[in-house]
């Protein structure tokens, strides 16, 4: 059943990341502006006609839109995405060389994210309707209304520039992907803290725990035995839908930490009409955004059990019969 399930969730990558490959290459050709222009600098220096064209014809802008297509995507299954127009390098190596910043920051804020939101969200639900559970909804309530960036620049403010703890932008340390880390997961963490508190609550009220209570098990137990595991799934799997945002997220995070990073790349490749490389990046992060959801996928079915048969059809009566399950 696994197995099926991981070839159903290969298939379904590899259509989404065609169609968003498909509808990328098609914003960039509607976008106003010419390559060639910023390529050749035009806007201040005195090109030939003749040059324009054989610029035009070495970057294959002289084809038709299909056969542009085609040539980039039969590349692209090569996993050659061209090479940049403005550093003259492959635009995979140069995405390799941008992504384990982004990844780093990616990652360390799904891991704050996820710790902080079992943590508090089930302090805040033992607690029920104590100081300690209304001290955590009004943190979450503040947190959640605030975008990233602006956390980004509050951060930067006092604990960079005023308390000097942390360095306000680069990674030439590994303390510099701290306050991104930080301004990324708080919002993020908000949100998942509330939905693990409500989930426990609701699990604290079902027949399993009042069972479970009447043959006098421990709050400890029922805990961590009976509802703590059920209550990861809606969490997992919402964090899994949430990379997508945190993915454009950390886009402006990296401009606002001066990270290069991914989003870093993708934003100065779309101000100099870097077709191949945009196309690259959005690619890469589409890639990392379905495998995300493939993973937590993966995790819920191991601890729902019940995920794992749902898909399975139940037996025929004629099949049952043949087996021998069911007397004539």
């Amino acid at each position: 059943m696994i197995i099926k399930h991981l070839l159903s969730r290969i298939g379904q990558m590899i259509l989404v990341l065609f169609v968003l490959s498909t509808i990328t290459f098609i914003l960039m050709k509607l976008s106003p502006g010419d390559p060639v222009n910023k390529m050749l600098h035009l806007d201040v220096a005195n090109v030939s006609h003749d040059k324009i064209v054989q610029a035009r014809a070495q970057l294959g802008l002289n084809q038709p839109i299909i056969v542009q297509w085609w040539e980039w995507f039969t590349h692209m299954l090569r996993l050659d995405f061209g090479t940049s127009i403005q550093t003259q390098e492959p635009v995979l190596n140069e995405l390799l060389f941008f992504a384990p910043p982004t990844l780093t920051i990616a990652f360390g804020t799904l891991l704050i994210t996820l710790l902080l939101s079992l943590t508090l969200g089930t302090l805040a639900a033992v607690y029920y309707h104590t100081w300690i559970d209304r001290t955590i909804r009004v943190l979450t309530s503040a947190f959640v209304s605030i975008p990233s960036f602006f956390l980004g620049m509050l951060l930067i403010y006092f604990v960079a520039q005023k308390l000097e703890l942390l360095p306000a932008a680069g990674i030439d340390t590994p303390a510099g992907y701290i306050l991104p880390i930080i301004a990324l997961s708080i919002g993020l963490s908000a949100y998942h803290i509330r939905l693990m508190r409500s989930t426990l609550i609701d699990l604290y009220r079902s027949r399993e725990v009042k069972a479970s209570r009447a043959r006098g098990m421990s709050e400890s137990y029922i805990l961590f035995k009976d509802i703590f595991k059920p209550a990861l799934i809606p969490v997992i799997s919402i964090i899994g839908m949430s990379i997508g945002g945190l993915i454009g997220s950390t886009v402006v995070i990296e401009n606002l930490f001066d990270i290069p990073g991914i989003g870093y790349f993708l934003v100065e490749s779309i101000r100099s009409r870097d077709y191949p490389v945009v196309q690259g990046a959005v690619l890469m992060t589409g890639a990392f955004v379905v495998i995300g959801n493939a993973i937590a996928d993966i995790i819920i079915l191991f601890l729902d059990p019940t995920q794992r048969y749902k898909h399975l059809k139940p037996k025929s009566l004629w099949s049952r019969r043949r087996e021998g399950r069911v007397k004539q």
